[in-house]
């Protein structure tokens, strides 16, 4: 009896202690290793990035003979401000294993377009509307006139247009990596496409008691630049609680394949001998037979990436962030810059306004590549969900 107690009170002991144990250590919700716990990942990001300004490098249109003392550029010989653009970045993650893995990026930027223009009524005192050029028949500046007082009204044009698309593909490993955090060494893949697409239009037309008349150009230069090539890179994450600091740089080396694209017209009734009714001629005043085509040009191609920012975790399974990317490019063909303002009037019925041409001297304007850099820089927000 008295062994029979004894072992009831160990074993109600023991029991009490179990009991004790488990209240002294309470559950604690487990979240997401910083680095590569979850099997999948999927991020959403919005992006508000501003982007180095498409030169317009010439002027367009004056009111005198360009070097003039008193001669105003009202057009062009500018950079056309359309700065800012909204976009988005979806990032799909899949863990290997808790060091290694694979990631698939998309980059993508909507398209956004900036506009100038200038007009004038022709009527008199109005100010006459001139479009610079170097004559290279006479090797002299000259203009040729958009508006007219008191005999021609006219109205001038430039549009850029722009946007960029990146997609990567790397697998990433991870090293020196403890409760807060570590370190993770990416390599793969990068394509990225800057496409702008840089528009100059004018219209004249005669003023009372001359008939009305139709008479618009369209210069069109469009730059396409691919990048392909290999990129490596390091990145880090560090973690406090619910907290987490980042940061990561990516290098890309590879090709820049550049790809211009020059179209001009002439649209008008001048010519056809019935008011309204329009023909079409080939070149407008920078687009011209002689440089209107495709050209295409490979060159190497230099794709660094800075990214730093912080996340919060609301639950195991999902966390927001915010932080700031820097990306740049070396060497990009942008349309503005392969404008070229030296002409050879003879070649087109824009500039002779007469159907019968008789062309002769230098085949200009020609066509000669322009690069320069490219950089994107700015805030990003995102939701990154974990499954």
């Amino acid at each position: 009896m008295r062994n029979t107690v004894a072992g009831t009170l160990v074993l109600l002991g023991l029991s009490s202690a179990a009991a004790s144990a488990q209240t002294a250590v309470p559950s604690q919700p487990q979240y997401q290793d910083p680095l590569a716990v979850s099997e999948i990942t999927l991020k959403l990001e919005y992006l508000n990035w501003a982007f180095k300004n498409s030169p317009v490098p010439l002027p367009l249109i004056t009111d005198g003979i360009v070097g003039g003392s008193s001669t105003h550029v009202l057009l062009g010989n500018d950079d056309l401000t359309n700065r800012r653009q909204d976009g988005w970045r979806l990032t799909f993650g899949y863990a290997c294993d808790r060091s290694s893995g694979l990631e698939v990026s998309l980059l993508s930027f909507r398209t956004l377009a900036a506009s100038k223009s200038v007009s004038s009524s022709g009527q008199p005192g109005s100010i006459n509307l001139l479009l610079p050029y170097f004559d290279v028949n006479k090797n002299a500046e000259s203009v040729t006139n958009i508006s007219l007082s008191p005999s021609q009204a006219g109205t001038a044009a430039e549009r850029l247009s722009r946007n960029l698309t990146s997609v990567e593909i790397n697998g990433y490993g991870t090293r020196n990596r403890n409760d807060r955090g570590g370190l993770q060494f990416l390599g793969g893949f990068r394509w990225l496409n800057l496409s702008e697409e840089f528009q100059f239009a004018t219209s004249s037309r005669f003023n009372p008691p001359q008939p009305a008349d139709i008479w618009l150009t369209t210069d069109r230069f469009d730059a396409r630049n691919n990048f392909y090539g290999l990129q490596a890179g390091v990145r880090g994450k560090w973690d406090w609680d619910r907290f987490s600091a980042n940061g990561a740089l990516k290098v890309g080396l590879g090709a820049m394949v550049q790809r211009v694209d020059i179209d001009g017209s002439l649209t008008t009734d001048d010519f056809s001998g019935t008011p309204g009714t329009t023909q079409r001629f080939v070149g407008g005043y920078f687009a011209l037979p002689s440089n209107i085509g495709r050209r295409s040009r490979t060159v190497f191609g230099i794709l660094p990436e800075l990214e730093v920012g912080g996340a919060y975790a609301i639950a195991p399974w999902l966390s927001v962030s915010a932080g700031y990317s820097f990306l740049y490019t070396n060497n990009v063909a942008r349309p503005g810059d392969q404008v070229n303002r030296n002409i050879n009037t003879t070649q087109s019925v824009s500039w002779t306004r007469k159907v019968a041409l008789n062309p002769k001297g230098p085949a200009q304007p020609s066509f000669d590549f322009e690069g320069s850099s490219f950089y994107a820089h700015g805030f990003n927000a995102g939701l990154t969900f974990r499954f």
